[in-house]
């Protein structure tokens, strides 16, 4: 069994050489010893028709070599833009696959501080979404909240109710039909909620909130009837050209 330099990594002579650590070479030339000798016991043992793997590694360079060359096909020449109206289609006709598993909201949320709190202005700021009152409340809200969020994407409720004291035994579907603005306290802490929205599971989920999965669908969709044209048309060349023949005994 022989180790030589060439079979040795590049980054870790060049470490080797300038005196930076031998660890790593060390470590290199133990793995290697222990794979000999695994591979010399192999040797001895295995017949030889279980030592052949000449086919095994021809179909795995093969599969290799088809996936990169798949892998190319997709980047130099695959649309990968994808439209609303694609998006739309795609949700009318598939409306009944997309259900809701958790409850879904649209919320304005700030949490902060009660002495640092101006009740009257984040209220009002808070259920009148416009520009301008987000852009007041926003710079509000940087200057003196712990947490906020003042987007207008679809969250789960699940994500929002861990930030805010509420009962442990509390009815999600009661919560949200009954309330519109939420206040409260906790440790001298001021949790503010506003609903813009929401929807219940079990039901139809919006476009909204699928609309990132309904575009990878669609793009994958789209992938597999590429290659799949792509193969068709590199068979049917090669029959026309009668550069496929075989023979079955």
């Amino acid at each position: 069994m022989f180790l030589l330099k060439n079979d040795i990594p590049e980054d870790i002579l060049t470490k080797f050489t300038k005196g930076d650590t031998n660890s790593l070479l060390s470590a290199y030339i133990d793995k290697w010893l222990e794979n000999q000798v695994l591979l010399n016991a192999a040797e001895e043992l295995l017949s030889p028709e279980e030592k052949d793997k000449e086919k095994l590694v021809n179909d795995y360079r093969n599969s290799l070599l088809i996936f990169e060359y798949q892998q190319k096909l997709i980047t130099e020449s695959l649309d990968t833009s994808v439209s609303d109206a694609e998006i739309e289609k795609f949700y009318l006709e598939n409306e009944a696959n997309f259900v809701l598993k958790k409850n879904i909201v649209k919320i304005r949320y700030i949490k902060i501080e009660k002495r640092n709190a101006d009740i009257n202005i984040i209220k009002k700021l808070i259920q009148s979404p416009s520009p301008s009152n987000d852009a007041i409340l926003t710079a509000y809200s940087q200057e003196k909240a712990i947490n906020f969020y003042l987007d207008s994407n679809w969250l789960y409720l699940d994500d929002i109710t861990k930030e805010i004291p509420l009962n442990e035994n509390y009815n999600q579907q009661r919560f949200l039909t009954s309330n519109k603005y939420i206040q409260l306290e906790e440790n001298n802490m001021l949790y503010i909620l506003y609903i813009i929205d929401f929807r219940i599971k079990d039901n139809s989920s919006p476009i909204e909130f699928e609309k990132e999965k309904i575009k990878e669908i669609i793009l994958y969709q789209r992938k597999m009837n590429f290659l799949k044209e792509t193969q068709q048309n590199l068979y049917n060349k090669a029959i026309e050209k009668s550069e496929i023949k075989y023979h079955l005994k």
